[in-house]
């Protein structure tokens, strides 16, 4: 029985057209119940196992990174055999990402994990020290092979009409014209089942019986159990936080019997749910910001109903008095992390990341993956300037897609896209080749917010890569939460800039310290301004449609403020 294990995706930056979902119901039609990932890195690893299995269809997890080894990279490809070795892929992705894959490392994390060197004739002297098996292909010579032999096909796309956007892909990708990219010659397209295993029972039978042994038992459990970070190991959180939020009360003059019953059901609830270490880590996090003079944002969403929160100066509203409801945020009715965004100024971003590294750990923090698509615009300019589109025509076309338009909708509604599209043999081509590759990943990037925390080694979970202030995780957002980790995300606003630079002009310009908390939230003059829809600059009251709702609104206290940006 074969099983497709050593198929590219599009996670292979352009060097495959495979993508998830289609690759997964191509499969069922197919034949296959078993199919695999090899992308050099694992960022399609959770979501591909997890919609395989929804499909009905069991996943291999792999790998292929280079070995270096006796001045030599040696391609390796690693498979996860169960879940010890999907852990063990998981920490050596991250080696390749980061410092590179040693020897001694294949060494340590060997268990659990099938290690395959696709054969070359000038690889036969290879010993890695440790059992491997031979990849081999029917095209493979067919010989006596002085270690096991594994059937592996290389698949990068569905059919023989996509290897023209293949190529383009690899101009796209080596920033070359079409012209200069070497011709595709291997076959490599996805294959029916019965088709690929006739040709490995005539040419590697042994090969394709052992494919069959090594995948039978595989199975994996991905740990969904949260694994919050750990504010302070010397003592309980929640005694800490208890003393903490007690402290902040009495400062605050509001030690009273109705906020100390709030307190303690708040507290309780906190303490059910497991969150006490999150409340005293956001607490600290904004306590640093603040020693270091950041204007920290106070607190907005759901969050200003707590009074945990506002006693730890999270937030700045008074829930009791604003009558704001805890159940909002927090409800053991309905299981969902707390969350809580932290708000501070973007030029101090990167120095706020480093104190978060340093406090918790870096090999226990890490900033969230995303990942760039090739969108209608970048599409077109890419695929046409591989054909030798020359500049002042890339700007004629791609002027006509609009910034919501998918290149479907804009040849469908646009004559003049349309025509100019068709004018030209070489443009239909191009647009073709463009519309296949629309809405693939071209490259990674940072989440603009997101931040994971863990009280284990983050490998332990997910895999990681290197990254400038902090480590990038392998797994987008979706992913490291369903592993049960903390997100939390730290927003740089150029607001919250605005603020605090003028804050400090009229310090040094007028000796004049604005105490920005103290602000009187009913002054009429700056109501007045709302009322008008002056609020150009105004986070959440600078676009024409909150603009135009406080016109009409035309708010005289703080309340209706809030009611309209809730209405908007």
């Amino acid at each position: 029985m074969f099983a497709q294990l050593n198929t590219k995706t599009v996670y292979s930056f352009m060097d495959s057209l495979v993508d998830i979902d289609h690759y997964i119901s191509q499969a069922k039609e197919l034949g296959y119940q078993t199919i695999g990932i090899m992308d050099n890195n694992m960022y399609a690893a959770y979501h591909f196992a997890q919609k395989a299995q929804k499909a009905g269809l069991k996943p291999v997890i792999g790998a292929e990174f280079q070995l270096a080894l006796d001045e030599k990279d040696v391609p390796i490809q690693l498979i996860a055999r169960s879940s010890t070795g999907y852990r063990h892929l998981m920490k050596l992705a991250t080696k390749a990402m980061t410092t590179g894959l040693e020897h001694k490392d294949l060494i340590d994390y060997q268990e659990d994990l099938a290690v395959v060197v696709p054969y070359q004739e000038d690889l036969e002297w290879l010993d890695l020290g440790l059992a491997f098996f031979w990849g081999v292909s029917p095209k493979s010579p067919i010989k006596d092979y002085d270690r096991p032999t594994l059937a592996m096909l290389s698949v990068r796309y569905f059919d023989s009409s996509d290897i023209e956007s293949l190529q383009v892909l690899r101009a796209i990708r080596d920033n070359v014209t079409l012209r200069e990219v070497p011709t595709i010659r291997q076959e490599e397209s996805f294959l029916p089942h019965r088709v690929v295993e006739d040709m490995f029972q005539q040419s590697h039978p042994q090969a394709l019986t052992n494919l069959e042994k090594l995948v039978e038992p595989i199975s994996y459990s991905f740990d969904s159990q949260l694994k919050l970070p750990r504010f302070n190991r010397q003592m309980p959180a929640y005694e800490e936080l208890r003393k903490r939020t007690e402290d902040g009360l009495k400062q605050k003059n509001l030690w009273t019997k109705a906020y100390q019953e709030r307190l303690e059901h708040e507290l309780a609830i906190i303490h059910r749910m497991g969150f006490d270490d999150y409340f005293l880590i956001v607490w600290d996090l904004l306590r640093f910001g603040r020693s270091r003079g950041y204007y920290m944002g106070m607190g907005r969403g759901s969050a200003a109903g707590s009074l945990v929160a506002y006693a730890l100066d999270i937030t700045g509203i008074d829930p009791v008095h604003n009558k704001l409801l805890f159940e909002r945020f927090l409800n053991e009715e309905r299981f969902s992390m707390p969350d809580i965004d932290i708000d501070l100024p973007d030029i101090y971003r990167s120095e706020f990341l480093h104190y978060v590294r340093d406090r918790y750990g870096s090999t226990h923090t890490a900033q969230i993956v995303t990942f760039s698509t090739f969108g209608a615009k970048q599409a077109i300019r890419d695929v046409f300037k591989r054909f030798g589109t020359p500049e002042y025509e890339l700007t004629n076309i791609t002027r006509k897609i609009g910034f919501r338009d998918t290149l479907t909708t804009v040849y469908e509604r646009n004559l003049a896209f349309r025509q100019l599209m068709n004018s030209r043999p070489e443009y239909q081509r191009a647009f073709a080749i463009a519309k296949r590759i629309e809405g693939n990943p071209r490259q990674t990037s940072i989440h603009a917010a997101g931040v994971v925390m863990s009280d284990d080694e983050l490998t332990d979970n997910i895999p990681l890569k290197s990254g400038e202030d902090m480590m990038i995780t392998q797994y987008d957002a979706g992913a490291v939460e369903a592993n049960g980790l903390l997100k939390m995300d730290f927003l740089g606003l150029r607001n919250l800039t605005f603020v605090q630079k003028m804050k400090e002009k009229v310090l040094a310009d007028y000796g004049v310290a604005i105490d920005i908390a103290s602000i009187d939230l009913e002054d009429k003059e700056t109501l007045a301004l709302f009322a008008s829809g002056r609020t150009k600059g105004i986070f959440q009251f600078e676009q024409a449609g909150a603009i135009n709702l406080l016109k009409r609104v035309k708010p005289t206290c703080f309340e209706d403020v809030v009611a309209t940006t809730s209405l908007n």
